[in-house]
């Protein structure tokens, strides 16, 4: 049996639709029956009341569609059973206003929805009360065997509600009302597609599909769909609904001629994320664009749903030409509808964007001191030799942070490691390269750890920056890496001994502020000491208590592993030591070979040119 936030199966519907009432004003439940209805009751006075409604288990449908502007009451029956004819009759008569102005009854096209919903019609007017009903058959995906019980009724029925509600709010007598919907149902056309089944309350999942299937042109019951296919990605999906939504070949084909402007929904059947719903109605947008087909309105949201189905449903409602765009009219028309979306009014191919000013290393050329050619060179093996330490870890980096972390701590990473590579490093003025270091961190990495180190390299920049240009030994690094560490130490509230990648740095830029020498071969012997250092810090660090950052939150007997951004720290330092240890070494010997002493390579000459 699935798992569900429920208290009993039987009374699922009923406490939902408690919880809908008591928590949006102006909503009322009906006596004893399923049925919701707005404060104000029955439409008011020479308006014709609307109703819609279908099992539950769809929610919000319909009920959080009940309102001024929209539906006047919302029939409900159990989840995935139509709503009893006594319901609807029940329904009905809250709906119409005292002067029996009538009712329309808005009706997805299934049997158990037809049948109830037209046993109730007729009861009423057995009360002399007038009735219509409008049948909304919009599904794209049933072909010619399906045609003796027509096309499902599916999310495009949101889009006749709504016009319904704008046009009895305009006062239209009944018989207009039927016929500007009957015309509209012409031009509205829906396809589904689905990652998940569902389960009832009580009972079992529905059919099941792999890991590697999606599902293609499904109902909401859990009918099965027209094919199952290899799971791919969001635009892939997308590609594949919409070409089987306007396939000439099907008998159900809803054609999207190029020039074509139409209003679309993209609907959760609700299991999706809504991060999942934007990639796919960025999709669904792109692609109809593509084809020339303009979206001039865009609802995205829960609107009719499968219980926890991952899946979604695109309908689109043509409103090109004079007989259709003014339905945008009563698509736009003021709702107090508590579940009824804001929709995009959309004008544009491309995301609208704001011109970005933001920072970029260009303006920080010329500040601080410089490096001299072998400088440079040397700093930009060293950077590439961090890099390829890092890329190198990165599965072992993963596996430390799993433990208290996201399990991503290398793959982070590594993403700055493939933008170093990607871009061309401005070398010869420290300020200029540390910023265009923090720039990839901060844009390329993101999250904590590209704050971390976007922090650290815009702070070691500006201790450059604030030096004087006479030149730069090693030492001056070291203060300037300092710097940094403080800085970031400041911000993110953590000391030695909390468990943090300070627990590996810190003790490295102590050790070489202790030990600072001038002769190439001590320099690199210091340097490759102070790599020592930064891994005993590591190792030390799998018997502290995280005191900040995720893995404070973890338990302290879950913590038994050295911490992934220290380990990180050990691993870089390391690869840009030994990169720069080659460097240096062919360079001293370049040079004693030559006869030359200044054993200084990072000195500056103000002659160089960038």
């Amino acid at each position: 049996m699935s798992k569900k936030f429920i208290n009993h199966p039987d009374d699922c519907v009923d406490e939902a639709l408690e919880g809908l009432v008591m928590t949006h004003l102006g909503l009322r439940i009906l006596g004893e029956q399923r049925v919701v209805v707005h404060e104000s009751g029955r439409a008011e006075n020479g308006k014709v009341g609307v109703v819609a409604g279908g099992g539950g288990g769809h929610e919000p449908f319909a009920a959080g569609f009940v309102g001024q502007g929209l539906l006047t009451a919302a029939v409900c029956g159990r989840v995935f059973s139509s709503p009893p004819a006594g319901a609807v009759l029940a329904a009905i008569r809250a709906a119409r206003s005292s002067e029996n102005d009538g009712v329309l009854l808005i009706v997805i096209n299934y049997t158990g929805d037809r049948l109830n919903f037209g046993l109730g019609l007729e009861r009423a007017r057995l009360d002399d009360i007038r009735v219509k009903m409008v049948i909304c058959d919009d599904d794209c995906a049933l072909s010619s065997p399906f045609k003796a019980v027509g096309r499902r009724g599916l999310a495009g029925s949101l889009f006749l509600m709504k016009a319904a509600g704008a046009l009895s709010e305009r006062g239209e007598v009944l018989d207009s009302m039927v016929h500007v919907l009957e015309e509209m149902k012409q031009s509205i056309g829906t396809i589904g597609a689905s990652l998940t089944s569902c389960s009832v309350p009580g009972g079992e999942t529905m059919f099941r599909l792999e890991n590697d299937e999606f599902e293609l042109g499904l109902g909401i019951h859990g009918e099965a769909g027209i094919k199952r296919m290899q799971m791919t990605n969001a635009a892939n999906i997308i590609e594949e609904m919409l070409n089987r939504m306007t396939d000439s070949d099907s008998s159900c084909s809803f054609p999207l001629p190029s020039g074509s402007s139409v209003a679309l929904i993209v609907n959760n059947l609700g299991g999706l994320s809504i991060m999942e719903m934007f990639i796919a109605a960025r999709e669904a947008i792109k692609q109809l664009e593509s084809r020339e087909v303009k979206v001039v309105r865009c609802y995205v949201g829960h609107l009719m749903t499968s219980l926890e189905m991952r899946g979604i449903q695109l309908s689109v409602l043509r409103v090109d030409g004079d007989e259709r765009s003014w339905w945008l009219s009563l698509l736009d028309a003021p709702t107090s509808a508590p579940m009824w979306p804001h929709p995009l009014y959309h004008d544009r191919i491309t995301p609208e964007k704001l011109s970005d000013d933001g920072d970029h290393w260009d303006h920080f050329k010329r500040r601080g001191p410089k490096l001299s050619e072998r400088g440079r060179r040397a700093l930009k093996i060293a950077i590439h030799g961090a890099a390829s330490a890092l890329e190198s870890n990165v599965d072992r980096l993963n596996e430390l942070d799993s433990g208290c972390g996201d399990g991503d701590c290398g793959s982070t990473l590594n993403r700055w490691v493939d933008a170093v590579r990607q871009i061309e490093l401005k070398l010869k003025y420290p300020c200029t390269v540390l910023h265009q270091l923090s720039y990839l961190m901060e844009n390329k990495v993101g999250g904590t750890s590209g704050a971390i180190y976007g922090i650290f390299f815009a702070a070691t920049a500006k201790a450059f920056e604030d030096t004087d240009i006479s030149g730069i030994t090693p030492d001056r690094w070291v203060r300037a890496f300092k710097v940094g560490l403080e800085v970031v130490m400041k911000h993110g509230n953590a000391q030695p001994g909390d468990r943090t990648f300070v627990d590996a740095l810190l003790p490295a830029l102590e050790y070489l502020n202790l030990h600072s020498k001038s002769c190439i071969n001590e320099i690199l012997d210091e340097l490759l000491a102070a790599c020592e250092v930064a891994e005993e810090g590591a190792e030390k660090t799998a018997g502290m208590r995280a005191r900040v950052g995720r893995a404070s939150y973890v338990d302290e007997d879950l913590v038994t592993k050295p911490d992934a951004g220290a380990t990180a720290v050990a691993i870089w330092f390391r690869g840009f030591v030994s990169a720069l240890d080659s460097e240096l070494h062919s360079v001293y010997c370049a040079r004693k070979k030559h006869g030359k002493r200044n054993n200084s390579i990072s000195s500056s000459s103000s002659s160089d040119d960038e």
